[in-house]
């Protein structure tokens, strides 16, 4: 998978921890935010979940022997959109004894495989819709598995910028509070879901998928749409 790197679109400053503490114009335009929006948030949370644990990584070795470091990522603004690019990290001056990591951000051309989130979303709402309709057809007491639901469920949420509770599984999925924090536990074991707040005991504990689920999403979802595109291409051409 090659990528061809392009025209730079603006430097950041991140703590240790990613909060960004300075942004010059050319980022702000990149983002769509002015400054006053950005300066405070975590870096992370403009990365695409799937991209977070390699980022991550690379941060904490750069702070640990540092030496500059760079990696191709995709950034995600607040209106969903994403943008490709080429961070590379390196050690920046003190600032009130304070570490500080400087970011030159480039353009990066999207891979040749690679498949527009918004239309990832859309293979899985049609998943969603489609194990919702079985239910119509057949006793719901035939699919007594909900994780796949409960994961399901939890990256159409996060793909439309939305939360999710466990609390939230009893309608969305259709099961029970005790039944869901069960599985809840079971998924957190496998390294498949993350709790946002609390752990994992009540009803109102807000969860997200983890980087690893939503990179086998991404390959698994990426793979269904291909095959979807290539069935409607064969049976047009037999047509």
């Amino acid at each position: 998978m090659s990528i061809t790197t392009m025209p730079e679109l603006g430097r950041v400053a991140i703590d240790v921890s990613g909060a960004i503490v300075r942004v010059d114009r050319n980022f702000e335009g990149t983002m769509r935010l002015d400054a006053k929006r950005l300066v405070g948030r975590n870096l992370l949370d403009f990365t695409a979940p799937a991209d977070r644990e390699r980022c991550i990584f690379l941060l904490a070795k750069l702070i640990e022997d540092g030496k500059p470091v760079s990696t191709v990522k995709r950034l995600i603004r607040d209106d969903g959109s994403h943008e490709w690019i080429c961070n590379r990290l390196s050690m920046g001056k003190p600032d009130d004894d304070a570490t500080r990591i400087e970011i030159e951000v480039e353009s990066a051309a999207a891979p040749s495989d690679w498949i527009d989130p918004a239309m990832l979303l859309y293979v899985a709402k049609l998943m969603v819709e489609g194990r919702r309709a079985r239910a119509e057809i057949f006793p719901a007491a035939l699919f007594a598995d909900p994780a796949w639901d409960i994961l399901l469920t939890a990256y159409v949420r996060e793909a439309e910028g939305g939360t999710l509770t466990v609390a939230d599984l009893t309608d969305a999925v259709g099961i029970g509070a005790s039944n869901a924090l069960r599985w809840m536990r079971a998924l957190n074991t496998e390294g498949l879901i993350e709790y946002e707040s609390g752990d994992g005991a009540g009803p109102m504990t807000t969860f997200r998928l983890s980087c690893v689920a939503h990179q086998k999403f991404e390959h698994f979802l990426s793979e269904r749409h291909r095959h979807a595109t290539g069935l409607t291409r064969t049976l047009e051409t037999e047509s």
